[in-house]
């Protein structure tokens, strides 16, 4: 593993780049989308273990922070979906800049599934696209963080802390633009651009997964739904617990990376999502 700091100097993002470390090396990489600062500590094995795999499968793999979370540069409070897309595709050139790597693919978890595929949607080229516990409707997200903090709340022993921020959730900055953006979501509205091929993988059988994936079948898009049972955060009551200690879900998806053929037709080099000239007021 090596860790480093990537994209502008401005705007410094935080990485773990895991080298391919099979023989010989494929000329395919992986960028892996954490889930939003809510779930992110708890996936944190879990995508290690998934890098480790994917790593091991000859893939070079970059798992980062996006900007104003984890080690990377910025203020949370400056965090958005939109700003995290972007920083997909600053992941994205990173890769293939420090690997050569051609053909990229996407694998986002819960909010970070969100992130990649609207990263996707705004032209970003990637071999394929895995969707792992996606958030499909941003209120019910919204929702279930909302009612794990009230059941935390509820069971301490002692006095609420009253010095805890009102634009906090699950202790990490919530400000009304952020719910505002989040509670939005909705990916069965959504495009996902044209990966080459789409993975949906869920530890349950959540009637949105197979809303979202007969959505994007009717309009064109391959997307394949597989039911894993595994540990996942999309039912909630794992905020007390620090780890999600999922182990067939990440089987399932070096699998579905193994399965991909070793010629396929021509991806384009992926090209970084251009920056925007000005922020909106939403994220402020």
């Amino acid at each position: 593993m090596l860790p480093r700091f990537f994209g502008d100097a401005g705007r410094q993002l935080f990485g773990v780049y895991h080298p391919a470390s099979a023989t010989p090396a494929r000329r395919d990489g992986v960028v892996l989308c954490y889930p939003g600062p809510q779930e992110y500590r708890q996936a944190h094995w879990a995508y290690r273990r998934l890098a480790a795999l994917l790593a091991a499968r000859g893939m070079h793999v970059l798992r980062f922070d996006y900007g104003g979370t984890g080690d990377s540069a910025g203020e949370a409070a400056e965090g958005s979906v939109t700003r995290w897309v972007e920083d997909v595709g600053t992941a994205v050139q990173e890769l293939q800049d420090v690997a050569g790597v051609r053909r990229v693919a996407l694998v986002g978890m819960r909010l970070g599934a969100v992130v990649a595929v609207r990263a996707c949607a705004a032209g970003l080229a990637v071999s394929d696209l895995v969707l792992w516990d996606p958030v499909v409707r941003g209120a019910e997200y919204l929702a279930g963080l909302d009612a794990e903090q009230a059941a935390g709340l509820g069971d301490r022993a002692y006095p609420e802390d009253d010095r805890r921020g009102v634009d906090e959730l699950l202790g990490y900055v919530m400000t009304p633009a952020m719910r505002a953006e989040t509670g939005a979501l909705d990916l069965t509205a959504e495009g996902c651009g044209a990966p080459g091929r789409v993975l949906l993988v869920a530890a349950d059988s959540g009637p949105e997964y197979a809303e979202l994936g007969g959505v994007w079948a009717a309009r064109g898009v391959a997307c394949e739904v597989r039911h894993v049972a595994d540990a996942t955060l999309a039912r909630g009551g794992h905020w007390a617990s620090d780890t999600l200690v999922a182990r067939h879900i990440p089987g399932a998806i070096d699998a579905f990376f193994a399965e991909r053929p070793a010629e396929r037709a021509a991806v384009q080099r992926a090209q970084p999502i251009a920056r925007r000239t000005a922020e909106p007021p939403a994220h402020v």
